[in-house]
């Protein structure tokens, strides 16, 4: 029999059959040590007693994210608050440079828009957000007022969902958890309030969990964090598959050119002429000093 792994407790797997049937499965001690499973893969598995069954074989993976830990997904969900905790572009950006290498598309999915309209920083912050639109990214801007607004782009969002395996991921207290209880009423996920006094939330999802849900939506909850590091990419990988900054790169003098050091280079010049904004670069920048620094892991 084959399926998807959809939740690992221990040593236990659980593995969702294309007929909709989850099955309590092991994995056999010679393939664990060749391959550690992972939520989203896709196995072969045989029965030994009803529901139970043991892992033979894990199928080569069409992609692999570390954080989270999860195998053979379509897109991802990043999803941001715009205020409380007010938006900082740094770890959005490096999120998509990340899912970008791996050949992942992403979906951009803003929170909180209402509490950010009090604000004095609404213009500023949203014409962040209407770059990434410019640069042909698929954005959804939510509030948590139930309003017509409202409906429309979750209804928007649920389109963009249908016939895919998706994970939701991003910042705790982005509004993540609250954003998939739309999603998932019988499956009710636990949600905290942010905390003020470090401008972050507290984390509310502990391990990755796939749903199932009707119109083969296939959606993954991933536990939120504060921080992470770019692991086992280089910066090649980064400039070779970023859909904003290789529209740029062909303008550059050194086909090698890495958009910092180097004269004539068309990224720079870009920014120069707005093209490209300058946090996008900037934050760029800090990618690249990160992944230079750490050499040695790759």
């Amino acid at each position: 029999m084959r399926g998807k792994i959809v939740q690992i407790d221990s040593n236990v797997s659980y593995v969702l059959t294309e007929e909709g049937q989850i099955y309590e499965v092991f994995i056999k001690g010679n393939i664990k040590k060749d391959t550690k499973p992972l939520v989203g893969d896709n196995v072969e598995f045989e029965l030994i007693d009803n529901l139970k069954g043991n892992i033979i074989s894990i199928e080569e993976r069409t992609n692999e994210i570390y954080r989270p830990k999860i195998s053979n997904v379509d897109q991802v969900i990043i999803v941001t608050s715009l205020y409380e905790p007010l938006f900082a572009s740094y770890i959005l950006n490096k999120y998509i440079f990340m899912i970008e290498a791996k050949k992942i598309k992403p979906i951009l999915l803003f929170t909180k828009v209402e509490l950010l309209n009090k604000t004095k920083v609404y213009d500023e912050i949203m014409k962040k957000i209407t770059f990434y639109k410019e640069f042909g990214f698929d954005v959804v801007i939510l509030d948590n007022i139930k309003n017509v607004t409202y409906k429309t782009e979750i209804s928007d969002l649920r389109n963009k969902l249908e016939d895919k395996v998706s994970y939701f991921t991003g910042q705790t207290g982005a509004g993540k958890s609250t954003t998939l209880n739309n999603y998932l009423k019988d499956h009710q996920i636990r949600t905290n309030e942010i905390s003020l006094k470090l401008n972050r939330g507290k984390h509310t999802t502990t391990n990755v969990k796939i749903y199932n849900l009707p119109k083969n939506i296939l959606i993954a909850d991933t536990p939120g964090f504060s921080s992470f590091e770019l692991v086992h990419l280089k910066i090649e990988d980064i400039l070779r598959s970023s859909s904003i900054l290789s529209k740029f790169s062909e303008n550059c003098k050194f086909a090698d050119c890495n958009h910092i050091h180097e004269s004539k280079c068309g990224i720079k010049e870009a920014v120069a002429q707005n093209k490209i904004p300058d946090f996008i670069y900037e934050d760029y920048k800090k990618v690249y000093d990160e992944i230079s620094s750490r050499k040695e892991k790759y």
